[in-house]
């Protein structure tokens, strides 16, 4: 099963790279105002490209700090080991802090789903559920069913902070020039968002294989566990199974 689940985040880590290929920042402008003025064309309108937006928008195409950020960003330049250490290191103070809240409340229910939720900020909080028949998925998308036997939520642990400062970098640019709005909603720089998520649930996958059954001590479980990541409200994707 683990191996299935790291095949597949290999796929849709290659998959995300071969979308951000050749990218540019301003390849990703050059494409919104030409799909803004296609749109705005359609409905008979035909002065969008005299307009403030993107006069300025073009501007930055030249933008030095906007542009090396983004070819920053587009290397995905992992310092694995630290990330790797440090991910470890963070599993095991949670599941330290989960074997505390577990033996404390003795709800007699067995560990089989776990979920690692990101929101706004790059910390991932830890869930776990109890038995259910939890799919191997090819790629993210929503469960069939929610899983109702909560056994803990929200053991906010994880930092993907390393392994996220690139993006962090370019996103912090993008808001200063006030073009977040612009840049992020591209196919571009979705899938450069996914490559840092799917290489970061590698290294997760990594993580939690050298950690081992032992994480769990003191946790009943049920087997296969299967270990879920996901950012808020949003699809799920295997990262690791202990079978």
């Amino acid at each position: 099963m683990k191996k299935e689940i790291l095949h597949n985040l290999e796929k849709l880590l290659e998959q995300s790279l071969s979308h951000t290929k050749g990218a540019t920042i301003e390849k990703i402008i050059t494409n919104y105002i030409n799909e803004t003025s296609q749109g705005y064309l359609n409905i008979g309108i035909n002065h969008y490209l005299d307009d403030e937006e993107p006069i300025e928008l073009n501007k930055l195409k030249d933008n030095n700090e906007l542009k090396e950020s983004f070819q920053k960003a587009l290397k995905l330049n992992f310092d694995e080991n630290k990330i790797l250490s440090n991910f470890k290191a963070d599993l095991i103070n949670a599941f330290s802090e989960i074997k505390l809240k577990v033996q404390s409340e003795q709800k007699g229910i067995k560990n089989q789903a776990i979920f690692l939720e990101y929101n706004f900020l790059p910390i991932a909080s830890i869930s776990g559920y109890g038995k259910g028949n939890y799919p191997i998925l090819e790629r993210p998308k929503y469960l069939e069913f929610y899983p109702k036997e909560e056994i803990y939520i929200n053991i906010e642990k994880i930092d993907y902070s390393l392994a996220w400062k690139d993006l962090i970098s370019l996103n912090s640019v993008l808001e200063k020039l006030e073009i977040d709005d612009y840049i992020i909603e591209s196919d571009i720089y979705q899938s450069l968002n996914n490559s840092f998520k799917f290489k970061t649930y590698i290294l997760l996958h990594k993580a939690f294989d050298e950690l081992g059954i032992k994480i769990f001590d003191g946790i009943e479980i049920e087997k296969p566990i299967m270990i879920y990541g996901n950012e808020h409200d949003c699809e799920p994707i295997n990262i690791y199974a202990l079978e």
